[in-house]
């Protein structure tokens, strides 16, 4: 998730490329850093920390857009699968919209967190603890899965896309979201920022999530395509550009909503939504 923070990290690795991060490394950052803690003013788990994310998320998924990515009312009394559940937000949407919501999280905490937030909503959802490259689940069990900011976080993301097609039914619906390569934060604020820092593309995609963040990657439409490419009827689209993501103090002198037209191919969340 693109909430702001000033970091640093190991270098990422393109998408396929063999990468020496394990698991553990990726799951102590997490449990260290809760996703958005660090711009709620609430300590995490708390009511108020629940309402300040969900302000942030609803601001970077406005309801049109929602709408488009997550078809929350397709999937009532269907099987939908969560992974990397984070606070319990996206699963939480699903068992409002009357779906049977399933996910699974990286961390303890981020496990307790989406309990928590199940209970002060009244909602019922199942979540467990377990990695995105080992799923828990039996071949063709839900006929949804989404996993939205997670996988160019994972150490192996093509063995978490396998599973992820595993676990699906036929015909079942993939959504994602990853960090988009050809957008303005990667062509135009990195850029700027390594002459400014020294710090390479690679390690700023690392720093967007938080400090000591073991792993971040971007992908292009077309790396996205590749990626899925054992699923079909394939789509891909883009939204979310901010100011500050287009050049530093760019926000004292641009409004958002002078970058809306843009957004659509210059934003920093690249959605894929596809079938089994």
């Amino acid at each position: 998730m693109p909430f702001r923070a000033e970091v640093s990290g190991k270098a990422s690795t393109p998408p396929m490329a063999p990468d020496p991060i394990d698991t553990q490394d990726v799951q102590k950052f997490w449990d260290r850093h809760p996703v958005a803690a660090a711009s709620i003013p609430a300590a995490p788990g708390t009511a108020e920390y629940f309402q300040g994310f969900d302000r942030l998320r609803e601001a970077m998924e406005p309801p049109a857009l929602a709408s488009r990515v997550y078809d929350f009312t397709a999937f009532a009394g269907q099987r939908v699968l969560d992974v990397g559940a984070g606070n319990g937000f996206v699963m939480s949407r699903y068992a409002r919209a009357g779906a049977q919501a399933f996910g699974v999280e990286l961390t303890a905490r981020g496990v307790d967190l989406c309990r928590r937030r199940f209970a002060f909503e009244g909602v019922r959802a199942l979540v467990t603890q377990g990695d995105a490259e080992h799923l828990p689940f039996a071949d063709a069990s839900f006929d949804a899965v989404t996993s939205m900011g997670v996988l160019h976080h994972v150490p192996r993301p093509e063995r978490a896309i396998d599973e992820i097609h595993r676990v699906l039914k036929p015909g079942g619906r993939l959504t994602l979201m990853l960090y988009h390569r050809n957008s303005a934060m990667y062509r135009l604020r990195f850029p700027l920022m390594r002459l400014l820092t020294g710090k390479s593309l690679a390690e700023q995609v690392n720093e967007v999530d938080g400090a000591g963040n073991p792993k971040g990657l971007v992908f292009s439409r077309r790396e996205a395509r590749a990626f899925v490419h054992r699923f079909s009827s394939v789509e891909t689209f883009v939204g979310l550009l901010e100011p500050w993501m287009v050049a530093p103090g760019f926000s004292r002198v641009a409004k958002e909503a002078w970058l809306l037209p843009l957004a659509p191919r210059l934003g920093w969340f690249l959605y894929v939504k596809a079938r089994r």
